[in-house]
């Protein structure tokens, strides 16, 4: 398996990191390995990585593509990193962790840099045999990250009691407003059905049969949009970033940033609100001024640039925040 992904709005993520202050950054947690782009990036800058991730075939990749990070001695002189120090090898530690389970390790004050990547690998588009492309039609409906630890999505679907339930769940995590005709078809044609599981090629056959004809036009983003309810369903990926959000501030330096890159609204929502909420003025000294704990420092989220767009199409609808601990 080689690795075909682009890493998305990495240029400004590294100068956040620059303007930090004046020393380098020391130790990042990369919660979204996928490819290992960022990781990668961040070692060459001389940090010490912390990375994880839930997809097994993320952690058999960094195994072939990042050895020499996650074997390195800093004592060992036959080998130096272009950019640093002599002697000094930057380090990856690696773990197949939900990145909120893995930050749970470390002590507070600890990470002068978080970063997460809410975007899929473009290596499980092509490469994972779970189905998290609708094109992919031979593969099953699974579009787990994690294959050992949780159900398949074509699991999860049987255990629904009602065409209203997945109605939600397609509404909820997409806004699609096809969701109730969607979920009646999806229900009567598998959920009732003596099936236990399903390929792509047959939801999308279940899916584009349900579509009405002056619609059918707009086939293309409608698949789309479910498989991106489903997704996020069957890998509880909002309430994941929920849970993580306040753990990771914790574990920041003084000057810390908290960089998130989400693709769609529901998790740009979830990000800005809390970071909005964690930079507001906590008490009030004794000459008055308001003390603030931590900054936003994208007021407006930060939009990969046009040339980024024209390389990598799938970075359009990328949106970076940044918040530092200030105190």
């Amino acid at each position: 398996m080689k690795n075909e992904h682009i890493p998305v709005l990495l240029d400004p993520i590294i100068e956040f990191l620059k303007k930090q202050n004046s020393q380098t950054p020391k130790n990042i947690f990369d919660g979204t390995f996928g490819g290992g782009s960022y990781s990668k990036s961040f070692l060459d800058l001389g940090c010490d990585v912390f990375a994880c991730d839930r997809d097994p075939q993320a952690i058999e990749l960094a195994e072939q593509n990042f050895g020499y990070y996650l074997n390195s001695d800093s004592s060992d002189s036959e080998h130096e990193s272009p950019n640093l120090e002599p002697n000094l090898t930057p380090k990856l530690q690696l773990k197949k962790a939900s990145y909120t389970d893995f930050i749970e390790d470390f002590e507070e004050d600890f990470f002068d840099g978080i970063v997460l990547d809410l975007g899929f690998s473009s290596n499980q588009l092509a490469f994972s045999g779970r189905g998290f492309s609708y094109q992919n039609t031979h593969e099953p409906l699974d579009l787990r990250y994690d294959t050992v630890s949780s159900k398949p999505c074509y699991t999860k679907l049987k255990q629904l009691k009602s065409p209203f339930e997945l109605q939600k769940i397609i509404y909820t995590y997409s806004g699609e407003q096809l969701s109730k005709r969607l979920a009646n078809a999806i229900f009567d044609e598998y959920i009732m059905s003596n099936r236990d599981s399903l390929k792509v090629g047959e939801m999308s056959q279940i899916l584009v049969d349900s579509i009405p004809a002056k619609l059918k036009h707009k086939q293309k983003g409608i698949l789309s949009r479910v498989w991106q309810a489903l997704r996020i369903w069957t890998n509880q990926e909002l309430e994941e970033l929920e849970n993580f959000l306040p753990k990771a501030v914790q574990k920041l330096t003084k000057n810390g940033l908290l960089m998130v890159v989400s693709f769609h609204s529901l998790e740009d929502k979830i990000v800005t609100k809390f970071m909005r909420n964690l930079s507001k003025p906590r008490q009030v000294d004794d000459y008055g001024n308001t003390i603030q704990n931590f900054q936003i420092l994208t007021p407006k989220a930060t939009l990969p640039t046009e040339l980024e767009i024209q390389q990598n199409p799938r970075s359009r609808s990328a949106m970076l925040r940044v918040i530092q601990k200030i105190d």
